[in-house]
């Protein structure tokens, strides 16, 4: 990175100290968490820089010293009000992220997602130097067939769809302090895009046989409620019967994802609102007819699902990302 973007960095946030210290610095900044160090006997020190880009935040950790792992226990969670994700891209040194009982070891370039409201560990050997970006749980959520299957699976970052996301998130570093709001808006839907298609791959290679046949049926249930999104009278019993499955059965594919059926039907209707509200083309239409058009029968109905889960009305939304 050249001495002219380091210079544009905000003030960072020194972390040092014993184990103790680290955990109340790094808790401030990420989530809460806990701090192990190898040998407490070697010094740790730890720059951290926030970049806001759009409605998401991106944290660059630059940390010198010894061994350690970072890691977020259930209890921790049992007491967290934190309900979001983090993408973690190495750009220096080495990280093993684990969550759900797998893990990934990151080489510089690659990427790794953490979900905070499940248990993860990060153990760093020796100097490290990433980039976190925290993102709410609806700006990923909707973008991945499968949050179970994808937590702490790397992300290869020098071929392919990895490699195009680990370039955009590079640049997107770089230029950060430069970019308008409504333009790392815009960025980061395309990086986010490219992250769950980078995830979809190879999913299923990854899972056992009965974790197959799970994911398999989760995903044709998910397109189909894809290509029915604009049937404002599409409901659980309906899809069952598409599929010759139980509703007993179908809430449990959801329910193992952490998510019910109702709010993927409601969150993917208002991905979809959501893209028609920021594209060059949904700029001239009115708000209600877009969305008519994904399946929300009631004007004030999705006014108010879009503020909670949007955190602003529609028509600002639209003026915002302009």
């Amino acid at each position: 990175m050249s001495d002219a973007t380091l210079k544009r960095r905000p003030k960072p946030f020194v972390v040092r100290g014993d184990a103790a210290s680290w955990a109340e610095g790094l808790s401030s900044i990420f989530v809460e968490l806990e701090v192990e160090q190898t040998d407490p006997a070697q010094r740790l020190v730890g720059r951290m820089y926030r970049y806001p880009f759009g409605d998401l935040t991106f944290i660059r950790a630059v940390t010198k010293g010894g061994a350690h792992r970072v890691f977020r226990s259930e209890e921790l969670i049992k007491t967290s009000r934190h309900n979001n994700f983090f993408i973690g891209y190495l750009i220096s040194g080495a990280a093993r992220l684990s969550q759900g009982g797998k893990s990934a070891d990151l080489t510089p370039g690659d990427i790794a997602i953490l979900d905070s409201t499940r248990a993860y560990s990060i153990e760093v050997p020796d100097n490290f130097d990433a980039l976190w970006i925290q993102a709410p749980r609806y700006r990923l959520e909707g973008r991945l067939s499968s949050v179970a299957e994808i937590m702490a699976q790397t992300i290869d970052g020098h071929s392919g769809v990895g490699f195009v996301a680990s370039s955009l998130l590079r640049s997107a570093l770089a230029e950060a302090s430069r970019l308008l709001p409504q333009e790392a808006n815009r960025i980061a839907n395309s990086l986010l895009d490219l992250i769950g298609l980078a995830l979809a791959k190879d999913t299923s290679k990854l899972q056992p046989v009965s974790s197959q046949n799970r994911a398999s049926a989760l995903r044709r249930v998910q397109e189909f409620i894809e290509s029915r999104l604009d049937d404002e009278d599409l409901d659980l019993p309906t899809i069952a019967r598409e599929h010759h499955l139980s509703v007993r059965y179908l809430n449990k594919l959801f329910e193992r994802e952490g998510i019910s059926i109702a709010r993927w039907i409601r969150m993917r209707r208002l991905e979809r609102c959501r893209i028609d509200l920021e594209s060059t083309e949904g700029r001239t239409r009115a708000i209600s007819d877009i969305a008519y058009s994904h399946g929300f029968g009631n004007i004030s109905h999705f006014n108010r699902q879009f503020r909670a889960h949007f955190g602003c009305s529609p028509r600002a939304f639209r003026v915002d990302h302009r």
